[in-house]
């Protein structure tokens, strides 16, 4: 688990692009190691002191147990590590807002060799014995006056529409810049105007550039007075939302505080500056709006002042989520998960039956987080027409009929049955009593209570890819390796999971002399995925060992290389060849961190060339 340390990165709490999601353990720890005093404003953490902070707080812990939580920090630092300026600095939102605006309106014309089209994967089957998914979805909608008319947000991959009920998608951000939704709000007077809160509040896959308005049902988009050039955007928005009563008046959460705007988002007013971490508008009664943070609960009667209640809440939790019902609007849950040193399992779920006054904590003692990431991914839902039936997904989703005093666990991210969704929820709701699933592999749909469980991911492409081999003899063969969803192939203008099993999909290589051998890894390069037959089967190869048998691993993305005679390489610690079924070492270049990067020579097969720290 060394780690290579590529720049020394300024973070800024003004825009803070590169601070990492505050509620993960290694960051909780850093702000109490931290002397505020000695630290400016301007420059909170670099990279190396969160990198170190990290690598501290996993000694001595399993970091490939599924749920731990590692996966999402290593695909942060992966790619913000990228990120930086001349002067080793992360932009801001309005720095990267404004150069995205400058390309817009350059009189430059394009390049005309330039000619982009996307491949997907748009839509994907499996071969056997692999999990299906295509990409992490954080946000849903369904148009209160269609319910054919669909909108989901990626972390990353934009904002989709559907008007056939999850049937077929168009992205809505195609010519935009990178961007991510965590909240979505359709006006119920007004369909074709849509509010989406930008960013990734999860793992921060995405910068927040504010609150961004369609009066077109998503054609056209313009700036609300949440964003980069008049106000201090904050780096995680969640949800959003519309007083049903009245179409000017919004809210936004995030982790600088919640915001409200009276006249359609022309104008924002924090009502609160502390880390909001969900809210909910009270059922019947908009004025009431309920809020917590990861230390409390907040209460407005008016929507303008806001009381904390102590209540018999715990003083302190890593995560905290709401939920609230039509079904009776004076019922307030709220689930929390622990803290650090708690190891972010459940902490209690508590009820209250009088707008949040006074709350009851539930008996029910079994752990449905099933991780260590509730910080990560946490999601609460209540059915719209009984209080007592409650949905939440951490891991896998579980589900309480009797007020949350005990849950069934309705499905399992290993288990490819009728419930399946995925590992990792990351959102739920009730749209026309049927239940809808965001988690790390798509969008889901239930209309039987969480029993069984539809895929409407076809149609968007939002998976993210570390790594990407083109066969040398057809450009029209792929494979990748995917977060969270493993290695991918495109074969014949199809595209497969080939392999997965819980983890990432790595550096992918196909061979030079047949291109129905496909060599992928998945992270650190414990395991190697091969198949001779383009996926359709696939065959597994360990790490390495050393001499006293330990398993030795690479980098988070360990490099795989391949040359022109078919020889198949690897960086480790040292350069490796692959021989039949296991790894020797060739190298004795012994450096104080594992290789980075590794190619070979296109016309000389006995050439290679390794890179590690600089």
């Amino acid at each position: 688990m060394r780690r290579t340390i590529l720049a020394l990165i300024l973070l800024s709490t003004s825009f803070a692009i590169g601070q990492f999601n505050e509620s993960a353990p290694w960051m909780v720890e850093l702000r109490k190691q931290s002397d505020p005093t000695a630290r400016s404003q301007a420059a909170p953490y670099t990279l190396d002191e969160i990198n170190e902070a990290f690598l501290r707080y996993w000694e001595g812990k399993d970091p490939t147990a599924k749920g731990s939580g590692f996966k999402p920090y290593m695909r942060w630092e992966n790619y913000w590590q990228h990120m930086v300026d001349a002067e080793g600095k992360f932009p801001s939102p309005a720095t990267l807002m404004q150069s995205w605006k400058n390309k817009q309106n350059a009189n430059k014309p394009p390049n005309p060799t330039s000619d982009w089209s996307a491949l997907g994967p748009f839509v994907h089957d499996i071969y056997p014995g692999v999990f299906p998914g295509q990409g992490r979805i954080n946000a849903i909608a369904v148009d209160p006056n269609n319910e054919n008319i669909w909108y989901a947000g990626a972390p990353a991959g934009g904002f989709w529409k559907s008007t056939d009920a999850g049937t077929t998608w168009t992205n809505l951000f195609d010519d935009f810049l990178q961007i991510g939704v965590s909240g979505i709000a359709i006006d119920p007077n007004d369909s074709n105007t849509i509010y989406i809160a930008t960013g990734d509040d999860d793992a921060a896959d995405s910068y927040s550039i504010g609150v961004y308005k369609s009066t077109d049902g998503g054609s056209t988009w313009s700036e609300t007075g949440l964003n980069p050039t008049t106000t201090t955007v904050a780096t995680r928005m969640n949800e959003i939302t519309i007083d049903p009563t009245n179409s000017d008046i919004l809210w936004v959460g995030s982790t600088d505080g919640l915001y409200k705007s009276t006249d359609a988002g022309v104008t924002w007013d924090a009502k609160s500056s502390l880390p909001i971490t969900d809210f909910k508008l009270k059922p019947g009664d908009p004025n009431t709006v309920y809020a917590v943070t990861n230390s409390a609960f907040y209460r407005s009667t008016d929507g303008e002042n806001f009381q904390i209640n102590v209540d018999i809440l715990p003083t302190s939790s890593g995560r905290r989520v709401l939920g609230v019902t039509p079904a009776n609007p004076n019922v307030v849950y709220i689930l929390t998960a622990g803290t650090q040193s708690q190891g972010f399992a459940y902490q209690g779920f508590y009820k209250s039956t009088d707008s949040g006054l006074t709350f009851t904590e539930s008996p029910n003692t079994e752990n449905i987080m099933e991780s260590s990431q509730a910080w990560f991914d946490l999601a609460l839902e209540i059915s719209p027409t009984d209080e007592n039936e409650v949905y939440m997904g951490c891991l896998n989703i579980w589900k309480s009929t009797d007020g949350g005093d005990s849950f069934n666990r309705m499905n399992q991210w290993n288990v490819n049955s009728p419930s399946y969704t995925h590992a990792d929820i990351h959102t739920l709701k009730f749209f026309n009593n049927k239940l809808y699933c965001g988690s790390d592999g798509g969008l889901y749909i239930s209309d039987d209570g969480a029993a069984t469980f539809t895929d409407k991911t076809a149609g968007m492409a939002i998976g993210q890819f570390y790594r990407l081999a083109v066969s040398r003899s057809n450009s029209g063969k792929m494979a990748g390796g995917l977060q969270d969803v493993g290695g991918q192939v495109l074969d014949g203008g199809d595209w497969n999971n080939y392999y997965g099993f819980g983890g990432d999909g790595m550096d992918t290589e196909i061979s030079p002399l047949n291109d129905n051998l496909i060599y992928g890894f998945i992270q650190f390069g414990q395991f190697l995925q091969l198949s001779i037959n383009s996926g359709q089967s696939v065959g597994v190869v360990g790490a390495p060992q050393n001499q006293g048998g330990a398993t030795i691993l690479g980098n988070w993305i360990t490099p795989l290389a391949i040359a022109s005679d078919g020889e198949v390489y690897a960086g480790f610690n040292e350069v490796y060849r692959l021989d039949i079924n296991q790894w020797t070492p060739l190298s004795t270049i012994g450096g104080p961190t594992d290789i980075d990067d590794l190619e070979t020579d296109p016309t000389d097969p006995l050439v290679l060339y390794a890179a590690e720290n600089g």
